[in-house]
């Protein structure tokens, strides 16, 4: 499970002017705040300047066995465990909230929310290929999805993309 949020002062209908109390939440050069909240192995990458980075973290044992320092990242993809999750919506681990981040986006940042069906078996850079090749953000989760069914994906495939504009 994903969210992308934001905060934005002057938006808010009971107010028509920026809260002051609210100014540190601005990033640098005024960029807007945003929060992306997941749990479970779904994700979310931002692609800028045409690097991708992922912003969530997997809930599953192979993570936690990377975090721990058992396992390398790269064990971590072929592990086991690597669909068994600890945290999950429902789980009493969830009662801790989900993991929260914030970002600050910029005009022509592109954001992807997946499932694990297109990031468990199609690589990051891969993923960062086709969120280039496909301007129209549709066109781009629709390429992405079948891409992951292409490759032999067995689980559900769901893609956002979203891109940061000005204004």
């Amino acid at each position: 499970i994903l969210v992308l949020l934001r905060l934005s002062t002057a938006e808010h209908p009971k107010r028509a002017q920026p809260d002051p109390d609210l100014e540190p939440l601005i990033g640098p050069d005024r960029a807007p705040l945003r929060f992306v909240a997941g749990v479970g192995d779904s994700r979310a990458y931002l692609l800028r300047d045409n690097k991708i980075d992922q912003l969530t973290i997997d809930h599953s044992l192979a993570q936690a066995l990377v975090e721990a320092g058992t396992i390398t990242p790269e064990e971590a993809k072929e592990h086991r465990f690597k669909n068994v999750l600890w945290k999950y919506l429902g789980s009493k681990e969830v009662g801790e909230g989900p993991d929260v981040k914030t970002l600050f986006v910029r005009p022509g940042d592109r954001i992807l929310l997946c499932s694990d069906g297109l990031c468990g078996v199609v690589a990051d850079e891969r993923v960062a290929q086709g969120m280039l090749e496909h301007q129209e953000t549709q066109s781009c989760a629709e390429a992405l999805c079948q891409l992951a069914l292409d490759l032999g994906s067995r689980d559900n495939v769901s893609c956002i993309v979203i891109d940061v504009v000005e204004g």
